[in-house]
C-alpha cells in the first residue's frame, strides 16, 4: 500500500488529536445516559433520541473548531455528500434500540475520509470501555494494542460451534438451515459488529441493509486488522460520492478474514 503523503498524514494527527477528547467526553455522558431516555421514531421507523442529536451536535462543534474546512455527512443531520476534500462520516449512536433499553452493546461511530476514502475510523463504545480505531496503512488497535481478524474458518465445521458470526435478524433465522455451524449473533450494531471482526472474536458479519455511516469506520477497522468488507448487493457504499443522498443508498455488506470465505457464507445466508 503507498504511504499516505506527509500532508495528508498531518491532518489525520490533527483529526486524532480533536477526536479522542471528544469521544472521551462524550462517552462519559452516553454511558451515564444509557437506558434513561426514551426514543421518538423517524420518517423510516428507526428509533432515534434527543441525546443522538447532542451527539452529532458535539462531534460537528469540535470538528468545525479545528478543522472547518472539512464537510460532514452524518446520520442524524446531513445526509448528502458534500464537495469536499476531507468529509467525515458520523454515527452519533449506532445501536439506539439498545442505548435506550440499557444492553451496553451500542457505540459511537466516526470516519475521516479523504478524496472519498476512508483513512482514519473509530468505534468507541462506552459502555464496554472499548475503543477501536484505525488509519490507513499503520493497523488497528483496540484501546491501543494491536488486533488482527481470525483466520479463515470453515462455515459448516461442526468445531467451530462456539465461534460468533454477526448477523442481522433475518440472516440469522437462516444460518442454521443454510449449514452454518458458526455460533449466529444479533447484536444491534453493525459498527460495533465489524469491530468484533476485526478483533477477531467475531469470524464474519453480514448486514443486510447497513448505510454508510455504519459501516465507514468498521470497514477500516476490518481492513487494517488484515480482513476484507464486500458489498453483496446493491452499489458500494465507498468511496463517497459528492452529491450522493445517502439517507436512500444501503447496501447488503458482508466482512471477514478471507474473500472467498465471506462470500460463500453471505451466498448461503442472503440465497432466496
Amino acid at each position: 500500500m503507498t504511504p499516505l503523503p506527509a500532508d495528508v498524514r498531518l491532518v489525520i494527527e490533527h483529526a486524532r488529536g480533536l477526536l479522542h477528547p471528544t469521544l472521551d467526553a462524550l462517552g462519559v455522558d452516553l454511558r451515564q445516559a444509557s437506558g434513561r431516555v426514551e426514543a421518538s421514531a423517524k420518517a423510516d421507523g428507526t428509533p432515534v433520541t434527543d441525546l443522538d442529536h447532542e451527539a452529532d451536535e458535539r462531534l460537528r462543534a469540535a470538528i468545525g473548531r479545528v478543522l472547518p474546512g472539512h464537510g460532514i455527512l452524518s446520520e442524524e443531520h446531513d445526509t448528502v455528500v458534500p464537495d469536499r476534500e476531507w468529509c467525515w462520516v458520523i454515527d452519533p449512536i449506532d445501536g439506539t434500540s439498545n442505548f435506550t433499553a440499557g444492553l451496553p452493546y451500542w457505540c459511537v461511530a466516526v470516519a475521516l475520509t479523504y478524496r472519498g476514502e476512508v483513512v482514519l475510523g473509530a468505534v468507541d463504545a462506552p459502555a464496554l470501555s472499548r475503543r477501536y480505531e484505525a488509519v490507513r496503512g499503520e493497523g488497528t488497535r483496540r484501546d491501543g494494542a494491536t488486533v488482527h481478524v481470525r483466520r479463515p474458518v470453515a462455515w459448516d465445521d461442526a468445531t467451530m460451534g462456539h465461534v460468533p458470526v454477526m448477523l442481522t435478524t433475518g440472516t440469522a433465522r437462516r444460518a442454521r438451515r443454510a449449514g452454518v455451524a458458526l455460533n449466529p449473533r444479533v447484536m444491534g450494531s453493525t459498527a460495533l459488529d465489524l469491530a468484533l471482526v476485526a478483533e477477531g472474536v467475531a469470524a464474519a458479519s453480514v448486514a443486510v441493509v447497513p448505510h454508510v455511516w455504519d459501516i465507514a469506520a468498521g470497514s477500516l477497522l476490518v481492513e487494517e486488522a488484515g480482513g476484507i468488507v464486500v458489498t453483496l448487493e446493491g452499489d458500494d457504499l465507498l468511496p463517497l460520492r459528492p452529491g450522493d443522498d445517502h439517507a436512500t443508498l444501503h447496501a447488503a455488506t458482508a466482512a471477514g478474514g478471507d474473500l472467498e470465505g465471506v462470500r460463500s457464507l453471505a451466498k448461503r445466508l442472503l440465497a432466496d
